[in-house]
C-alpha cells in the first residue's frame, strides 16, 4: 500500500488493484495507475475538503462517494457531466458496497461523515471533520455536547483492526489539540496513524511525539513534513 498526503486533509491511497482519493478539493495530482478503479471520497461540503473541480477526473472508471451534505443542482451537474450512476451520496450511519469496496460512514462533529473503507482486507478511515472540537471561545455546554457526540461516533471504531487511520490535528485547538487523537488511538486497534488537518503547521505532530499521552500509540503515527509526501506501508509494520 502506498499512501501520499496531498495536503491539508487530502489523501491517495494506491492499493494493489484500485486507488481511493480523500478530500482533495484541486489541483495537480502525483502519477498513479488510471487502469485501476478510483474512488474518490469527499466527506463534506466545507472549501477545504470538496470542491466541483473533483469531477474533472471524469466519470470513467471513476466513481464518487460524498457527504451527503454535498448537493449540485441539475444544471450544475449536466455542466460537470456527471453520470449519476458513477456517483453516491451518504449520510452518517450507512453503508455502501461498491465493486471491491464496503464504506461505512460515522456522523461527523462538524459536517458530513467520517469514512470506514474496507478494501483487499484492509480497513481504512479517514475521520473527515470527526474530531473532538474544544474552543475556548464556546459555553462548557457547547464543549460537553461536542466531547459527548465524538466519543459516541468513535465508540463505533471499538472491536474493529483499522490499518490505516487519517486522524484531525489541528493546531488551531492551542493546548486541547491532541484530545480527539488521543482518544481515538487508545479507543479503536489502529495500526498506521497520519496526523492531517494541520493546516501544513506539521511541527503539531512532533508535538503530539513528545507529549506523555501518546507513549502507547506514538510508534504507529507517521509525522508528515511536507505536502506531496509519500509513504509504502509494508505488510510486517502491521
Amino acid at each position: 500500500m502506498r499512501i501520499t498526503f496531498l495536503y491539508h486533509s487530502a489523501f491517495l491511497v494506491e492499493l494493489n488493484t484500485c486507488t481511493l482519493l480523500f478530500d482533495w478539493y484541486g489541483g495537480t495530482l502525483p502519477d498513479f495507475d488510471r487502469s485501476k478503479p478510483l474512488y474518490v471520497f469527499a466527506s463534506h461540503h466545507h472549501g477545504d475538503h470538496y470542491s466541483p473541480e473533483i469531477f474533472n477526473l471524469g466519470m470513467d472508471g471513476v466513481w464518487y462517494i460524498l457527504g451527503s451534505c454535498i448537493r449540485l443542482s441539475a444544471r450544475r451537474k449536466a455542466s460537470l457531466g456527471i453520470d449519476e450512476t458513477h456517483v453516491f451520496r451518504l449520510g452518517g450511519g450507512r453503508t455502501l458496497e461498491l465493486g471491491e469496496l464496503t464504506v461505512t460512514t460515522l456522523h461527523s462533529t462538524d459536517a458530513g461523515v467520517a469514512f470506514l473503507v474496507e478494501a483487499e482486507g484492509k480497513t481504512i478511515y479517514h475521520a473527515g471533520d470527526l474530531q473532538w472540537w474544544q474552543w475556548a471561545e464556546e459555553s462548557d455546554a457547547w464543549n460537553r455536547d461536542m466531547e459527548r457526540d465524538f466519543k459516541r461516533e468513535i465508540t463505533k471504531l471499538e472491536g474493529r483492526t483499522i490499518d490505516v487511520a487519517f486522524l484531525v490535528l489541528d493546531p488551531r485547538q492551542e493546548e486541547d489539540y491532541w484530545l480527539g487523537f488521543d482518544w481515538t488511538m487508545r479507543h479503536a486497534e489502529i495500526h498506521n496513524a497520519f496526523p492531517m488537518h494541520s493546516w501544513e503547521e506539521f511541527w503539531i505532530t512532533k508535538k503530539l511525539l513528545n507529549n506523555a499521552c501518546s507513549r502507547p500509540y506514538r510508534d504507529k503515527i507517521y509525522p508528515i513534513h511536507y505536502n506531496g509526501q509519500s509513504f509504502t506501508l509494508e505488510e510486517n509494520r502491521n
